[in-house]
């Protein structure tokens, strides 16, 4: 069974290979053989060998990617702590469960582990997104099958190459674009023709970096003097003594990168070597480091305490190594081949998994949380009790291949994967944007107010960033529409038969059920007190609840194509229709500011949104596309896109400056200040999704 797996020395070797070329006698394998030296015999080291004259500067747009393996397994829910979640506290019964008060606060609900203070102040300066339910959707609980899918990252699954292998395949010959810490190059720095290069921990390895020893003076010197003229002994020993020569050159350059002051910890010492190696610009893309054991089946509290103190320090060492000119130039990401189930055992610890946490840290980074916590009712289970994943581990990397490292994810991956839309290009001042839309500038605040709740067909409630999750009318399987309180600190939900369900600080009005409708309802809106509401029928008509009063309806009337949504004014005192041609309606002290009447649409208009105001709205079309009037500014569209799915909802950002769309399969679309803080676009819901509110 895969549970009595454990994570060890095995499974790492056999992610990794060698680094050492072909047998035959290359030039590099005659350099591995040569003797040189004073009174000794040395080997110039492989590694070396083949970097004599590499080290080619990076240009100014392009990024760096650090990577950090956590093998065994990291326990996500030990991480990035859901304790505003009851089921986390059920399951996790075997004294491994961490109070409210004992987490770092990220968002209502969500904390982080208590020994990450370094990580917390990151995220509280906007640099450091958390994605949450990251796992593979067709993996299982081996570590070396898992682990292998995540180095792979590709649709057949016998390719013998990793994905930022093929990365490196598609920048050149240089060794140098990817280097890991170590002597052994892990899967997913395998190319088909390229491999990453594998540099030592010490500095006694790194021939040419170490000038503190006088005897290793004259070794070196010697090694350069060699090459001062022609050697006289033909054109191998010529080679030999020009390699010697780039060899000492380019230990000069490595050397501030081993600086004696490493620190003693793994990671903060890899790390730290990490961080000075891209300061030398040797025109390194891709650098790797690993550690762990992160499989802790038994007394999780104290082991995983010590692995996240290990990460804390290590990335810590790693940004006050960094010189300040890279900072926008440097992205780190962490992964781990599996998660761990959300029960924890009888031995304090906990089994292996699959959904975990990550996380993406730098200054261009979009920070906030991102991707949707997995539930933890028995019912949300799969059939090994085990969370199910709501973010496919490669949407992770083809946000980071299309964005931060400017190459072709589908190419790479085999496959489309949906961007997260978690960082900006490396010198980019406004870029990015969420599920492949128009580019827009950073999330609001850093992302701490970034949130929106998707509605689903059968009544569930997908909540995203800052929205908190409050309740869902599960299983009604007709739900139609949403709207929020004033403050945002509840909801209603309303089905298509009129029933209305509240949550949060939303009170119950009054609903249609049970009532026989003359056409389904398929809109909503919340008076400015929240003391009320309307529900709008496909034909327009309208039923009001609590201080919502009746201002007028199309109830009576022949429509030329069906009412799809409605807004409310910001006195209350009236509301806008809209149709599916694009036809506006206006009531009570709502303006007519314009409408898409009478004009040939491409897709018919699905939802609309006010502006603060009242002085004008948008109207949003299934392609994406959006028609402004009054007041309100374009942001963006999607209507020149080709989308998958239908755009089916609009929700506006606080300030008006912004706005989302979600498609019936949940993928988000951000505009303006809307800062993209997960979807659904992964894992779409059955029935799809109907309605958005933030």
């Amino acid at each position: 069974m895969a549970d009595l797996e454990r994570w060890g020395p095995d499974y790492h070797g056999l992610a990794h290979a060698p680094d050492r070329s072909a047998a035959g006698l290359s030039r590099r394998r005659f350099l591995q053989l040569s003797a040189l030296g004073v009174g000794t015999t040395m080997v110039l080291p492989s590694w070396m060998a083949d970097m004599a004259a590499a080290a080619t500067p990076l240009g100014p747009a392009e990024g760096v990617l650090v990577v950090v393996m956590m093998g065994g397994g990291n326990d996500g829910l030990d991480t990035v702590v859901p304790h505003g979640d009851s089921n986390y506290y059920r399951l996790r019964s075997h004294g491994t469960a961490w109070q409210p008060g004992e987490t770092l606060a990220l968002a209502p609900g969500v904390g982080l582990h208590p020994d990450l203070p370094g990580i917390k102040a990151r995220w509280d300066a906007g640099d450091v997104a958390v994605v949450r339910g990251v796992g593979n959707p067709g993996g299982n609980l081996s570590h070396f099958d898992s682990m292998a899918s995540w180095m792979r990252a590709h649709p057949n699954a016998s390719t013998n190459t990793g994905w930022l292998g093929r990365y490196l395949d598609g920048l050149g010959a240089d060794p140098l674009r990817g280097v890991t810490i170590g002597t052994s190059i892990p899967l997913h720095l395998v190319g088909a023709a390229t491999r990453a290069t594998g540099l030592p921990e010490s500095i006694n390895d790194a021939f040419g970096a170490n000038r503190a020893d006088r005897w290793r003076n004259l070794e070196i010197d010697a090694v350069s003097a060699f090459a001062a003229q022609s050697t006289g002994l033909g054109p191998w020993a010529d080679s030999l003594a020009r390699s010697g020569r780039e060899t000492v050159a380019l230990g000069a350059q490595l050397g501030p990168a081993y600086s004696t002051s490493l620190p003693n910890g793994e990671l903060a010492r890899q790390l730290t070597l990490a961080a000075g190696l891209v300061n030398a610009n040797l025109g390194i893309r891709v650098l790797n480091v690993s550690y762990g054991d992160f499989d802790h089946h038994d007394d999780l509290r104290a082991r995983h305490a010590e692995r996240m103190s290990e990460f804390d320090a290590g990335v810590s060492a790693f940004f006050a190594t960094l010189n300040p000119s890279w900072s926008e130039r440097v992205t780190l990401m962490t992964f781990s081949e599996f998660g761990r189930r959300p029960a924890d055992n009888d031995s304090g610890g906990t089994d292996h998994g699959t959904a975990s946490s990550l996380f993406v840290i730098g200054s261009k980074v979009r920070g906030g949380l991102y991707g949707q916590q997995p539930g933890m009712r028995d019912a949300d289970l799969d059939n090994d009790d085990c969370l199910r994943t709501t973010v496919d581990f490669r949407s992770v990397y083809a946000t980071l291949l299309d964005r931060w490292l400017d190459a072709d994810s589908h190419q790479i991956l085999g496959a489309s994967y949906e961007d997260l839309a978690f960082v900006d290009p490396p010198g980019a001042t406004a870029a990015g944007g969420g599920g492949g839309a128009t580019p827009i500038p950073p999330a609001v605040g850093n992302g701490s107010t970034v949130g929106y709740r998707l509605l689903d067909r059968s009544g569930q409630v997908h909540s995203f960033g800052t929205a908190s999750d409050l309740g869902s009318p599960d299983g009604i399987g007709d739900a139609a529409a949403m709207a929020p309180t004033p403050n945002r600190g509840g909801y209603w939900v309303a089905s298509a038969s009129g029933s209305v369900y509240a949550y949060g600080n939303a009170p119950f009005h009054g609903g249609l059920g049970g009532v026989a409708l003359n056409a389904p309802i398929v809109g909503m809106a919340a008076t400015p007190s929240g003391g009320g509401y309307w529900l709008l029928g496909r034909d327009g008509g309208i039923f009001s609840f609590g201080d919502a009063t009746f201002h007028g309806s199309t109830g009576s009337m022949a429509l030329n194509a069906p009412v799809v949504s409605m807004a409310a004014t910001p006195t209350g005192g009236g509301y806008w229709f809209v149709a599916s041609d694009g036809g506006i309606f206006a009531f009570g002290d709502a303006r007519f500011h314009g409408s898409m009447g009478g004009s040939a649409l491409n897709s018919p208009v699905v939802a609309m949104a006010p502006t603060a105001s009242g002085q004008g709205y948008w109207l949003v079309a299934a392609d994406g596309g959006v028609f402004a009037y009054g007041d309100a500014a374009f942001h963006g569209s999607t209507g020149s896109m080709r989308l998958n799915r239908p755009v089916v909802a609009v929700a506006v950002t606080p300030t008006g400056a912004g706005y989302w769309f979600v498609a019936d399969d949940g993928g988000i679309f951000a505009f303006g200040d809307a800062g993209f803080a997960g979807s659904l676009g992964g894992s779409p819901p059955a029935g799809g999704v109907v309605g958005m509110s933030c």
